[in-house]
């Protein structure tokens, strides 16, 4: 079984589990660009994502806004 990032803070009544849902959509979406090798358009979604209350989706998050930022820098 594949785990998503921020299991171990997952709300999933109500308004939090909305919120957690679009979370997950936006990092969906910010891994395909990543994969896709567009990292500034994957940076902009994770530090956005850096912000959630989700610490472990957080975390996550800004791992990977330091990757893209380092893939973007000229050598």
């Amino acid at each position: 079984m594949k785990k998503t990032p921020g299991g171990g803070n997952n709300k999933s009544h109500g308004a939090d589990g909305n919120q957690r849902s679009r979370d997950l959509s936006v990092f969906s979406k910010a891994v395909s660009l990543f994969n896709a090798g567009k990292f500034a358009e994957a940076k902009q979604l994770f530090d956005q994502l850096a912000r959630v209350p989700d610490t472990s989706l957080a975390h996550v998050a800004r791992s990977r806004a330091l990757i893209c930022e380092r893939r973007t820098r000229p050598s």
